[in-house]
């Protein structure tokens, strides 16, 4: 992938991130990212930086689904949004 690519992934997962927080799920899931201290906004981070950013990044959010289940999950009205946007089929009766 190209850096541009690679940024884009990160800034996406990044708003996954923040959706999680300000539902109040996240509980120091995301703590090892906040710590490596680079964020889609910072262009000048190396590719690599970025690459390892996404991985804890995915490591928070998976941590999360493992330990809540769907129900849970689909009580915030943000969550139940996105989560209907981009799989349906998880919110069907």
């Amino acid at each position: 992938m190209h850096k541009e690519e690679i940024i884009l992934l990160h800034l996406t997962l990044y708003n996954i991130k923040k959706l999680f927080e300000n539902a109040g799920i996240a509980n120091g899931h995301f703590r090892a990212y906040d710590e490596l201290g680079v964020q889609p906004v910072h262009i000048h981070k190396s590719k690599t930086e970025h690459k390892k950013a996404i991985s804890l990044l995915c490591k928070g959010i998976s941590e999360i689904f493992r330990e809540r289940s769907p129900e849970d999950l689909m009580e915030s009205e943000s969550i139940r949004f996105v989560i209907q946007s981009i799989a349906p089929e998880m919110c069907e009766p």
